[in-house]
């Protein structure tokens, strides 16, 4: 469960450093190169890509839905109530781990849809590689926002 949290928190993180004006943009240069480092982590057979490309894609949009539209309208209700009651937030960490629940779910569902038509090991590499990619961008991300901070 931690994973899951620390990997919302990761994706919640970065979606609001690249929600901007080019969001979409941006969405779709990330979308390029997590396609080129799966397919050069996962070694899928022409018939598997054929397969896993739309299961991935399709799961992919509802966790960005999630991460990006649910999660946006959560922090702007913070932002605009800071001093919010204690029920106001208990009703904000409800809708929370509500998002939290359908992240995990989404989660299972693409497992065992891909289950169907790829070995576990290629599962397996497709956790790792998602974990990897995640890595990398965040890394870049900040990367990019120290170089400009030193810029002068």
């Amino acid at each position: 469960m931690k994973r899951y949290i620390t990997l919302l928190l990761v994706c919640f993180g970065l979606s609001f450093g690249i929600a901007q004006p080019q969001h979409g943009e941006i969405r779709e240069k990330i979308k390029k190169l997590r396609i080129a480092y799966f397919t050069e982590n996962l070694d899928l057979t022409p018939q598997e890509a054929q397969q896993f490309w739309p299961v991935y894609n399709a799961y992919d949009d509802v966790n960005h839905k999630l991460r990006v539209r649910e999660l946006n309208n959560i922090k702007r209700d913070i932002k605009e109530n800071p001093d919010m009651s204690e029920a106001e937030a208990s009703k904000i960490l409800d809708r929370i781990e509500a998002i939290e629940k359908q992240v995990y779910e989404n989660d299972v569902e693409l497992t065992s849809k891909l289950r169907k038509f790829l070995p576990a090991k290629k599962i397996i590499r497709l956790k790792k590689a998602e974990r990897d990619f995640n890595k990398k961008l965040m890394k870049q991300f900040r990367d990019r926002r120290e170089r400009r901070k030193s810029m002068p």
